[in-house]
């Protein structure tokens, strides 16, 4: 008898040690794991919609709908199991199938729209991660770990205070080089935080030797894992120290493995992407040294400031401020051109919309200028922006926001559009002054006027066009800066075989002029 109680026991270990079920799990959880309605992966997920929509008014709500995808289409538990288990095949971590991973495929099947914007989104940041993943020698599926961290959301902040695509608290940030201050959060620096992640993720398996771990490390910290790990009798595998992890980390690693799945599967439950508001492919960077306001930048290449702010969103309120030349901006990779042909006259330009911001703030209180809005249900940043004639960062800036979040009822002040200052006159001019004086100069250089037909990429009729003549020191970007409304692309689609080298004194110019 005891001699077949023994072989039982033994028996029975082998059985316990190596069975993969869901029974081992939930035996060995005690209890089955139940997404909460405050799970933070599910609020991720719940955000993510609102935020894609918010920066692409595009795609609104109607279009979204649309998406391509069976929205009853879900696979038995044995599909999902033998699905994970080719995943498994394939990687360094461990794909289990047990109740909690298949918990939260659930969770993702129910969000099959949340998949269709992580399909878009993947366009503008994977190769990034993949870069630097591969440069780190570390496992490309990692780049599904921003999904679980953020959901591909590079301006998310936690409440505890993380921040960016990876989600880095501040004091680890700092460690590598993820400097925050009043003007910036490189955090949320697509390019610089997957750099950041990268090491600290190498450094924490080197710690642990064991994926899962590193994960839970990543999210918890490892004083946390490593006291999960004593109260579990010195166990060093993910579901046996499980119990014992904080609340939130029990979540991770199982989110982490369902990323994985949905997104390698998303076919197979018929999700097709949504157009990405900007691909990888599609974009350059450029390092500025000096002080750079966007929406500058915005106005004078024809850059939409939706898609500016979303390209940047390491910049709070819109500016890039003066430094060593170490910051960098994300612009349309057409755009570049045009952006180093007039870099000295936008920096100049952002400097002295700054000073004139400043010193004639008080004057267009005064004026009447200001107003009070209430947000209202559907309203976002851009939407606002559009209605009142000026640009989210303008608005972050008037209303000291850092983030892009509102609520009904909320209450923005409101400017209506400054004046773009004439050179350095905004210095000693008050901004009444500046813009009487510049319009005096303008119609001392106008020499002639015609009727001109309908542009086709204008909604607004044009009433006739001015001849401007070119002074001493003028640039494009200075030029555009007198006449209200003009863009850069406006200018040179009236003026053949205009560029800054073609700029001379002297040369006349049609400005077109818009009811």
């Amino acid at each position: 008898m005891k001699k077949n109680t023994f072989v039982f026991a033994l028996l029975l270990c082998w059985v316990v040690g190596s069975s993969q079920d869901t029974t081992y799990i939930d035996s060995l959880l005690a209890h089955k794991y139940q997404l909460e309605e405050d799970n933070p992966v599910v609020a991720a997920l719940d955000s993510m919609i609102l935020f894609y929509n918010n920066l692409a008014p595009a795609h609104t709500s109607e279009e979204f709908k649309t998406t391509q995808y069976d929205d009853s289409k879900e696979f038995s538990s044995a599909e999902i199991k033998q699905k994970l288990m080719l995943l498994d095949e394939n990687t360094p971590f461990s794909f289990q199938a047990n109740s909690v991973t298949e918990e939260y495929i659930r969770m993702y099947e129910k969000r099959k729209r949340s998949v269709a914007i992580f399909l878009a989104r993947k366009e503008t940041y994977f190769p990034i991660f993949e870069e630097l993943l591969l440069k780190y020698k570390l496992p490309l599926e990692l780049k599904y770990l921003p999904i679980v961290e953020s959901a591909l959301k590079p301006t998310a902040e936690s409440w505890a205070g993380a921040a960016g695509l990876w989600q880095f608290m501040y004091n680890t940030g700092k460690q590598y080089g993820l400097e925050a201050n009043s003007y910036l959060d490189l955090r949320k620096d697509p390019y610089k935080s997957t750099e950041a992640a990268c090491k600290h993720l190498k450094k924490l398996f080197g710690i642990y030797g064991n994926w899962e771990l590193a994960l839970a490390a990543y999210n918890a910290g490892g004083g946390n894992v490593n006291k999960a790990i004593r109260k579990s009798g010195g166990k060093k595998s993910y579901w046996e120290i499980y119990p014992y992890l904080p609340k939130e980390t029990r979540g991770y690693v199982p989110a982490f493995v369902a990323v994985n799945y949905m997104m390698n599967y998303a076919a197979d439950y018929g999700i097709s992407p949504l157009e990405p508001l900007a691909s990888y492919s599609e974009i350059d960077t450029l390092r500025v040294a000096n002080r750079l306001d966007l929406a500058v930048v915005s106005r004078a290449l024809d850059i939409s400031p939706e898609l500016l702010t979303f390209l940047n969103p390491t910049y709070y309120h819109g500016i890039v401020p003066a430094n060593s030349g170490e910051l960098c901006i994300y612009l349309p990779k057409e755009k570049v051109g045009d952006f180093i042909a007039n870099r000295t006259s936008l920096c100049e330009t952002s400097r002295e919309l700054h000073l004139a911001y400043e010193a004639n703030e008080a004057t267009q209180n005064n004026q009447g200028i200001k107003s009070q809005y209430r947000v209202r249900k559907g309203d976002y940043l851009g939407k606002i922006a559009s209605k009142h004639n000026c640009t989210v960062s303008e608005l972050k800036k008037w209303n000291n926001l850092r983030s892009d979040k509102l609520r009904i009822g909320q209450s923005l002040t409101v400017y209506a559009p400054i004046p773009m200052p004439i050179q350095s006159e905004v210095k000693e001019l008050t901004a009444k002054e500046a813009e009487e004086k510049s319009q005096k100069k303008n119609e001392e250089e106008i020499t002639e006027e015609k009727e001109l037909p309908v542009p086709q990429n204008k909604t607004a009729a044009p009433h006739n066009y001015l001849v401007y003549k070119v002074k001493e020191g003028d640039s494009l970007v200075s030029i555009i800066n007198q006449f209200p409304g003009l863009s850069l692309k406006e200018l040179v689609k009236h003026n053949e075989g205009l560029d800054a080298n073609s700029l001379t004194a002297g040369k006349e110019l049609k400005i077109i002029q818009y009811d």
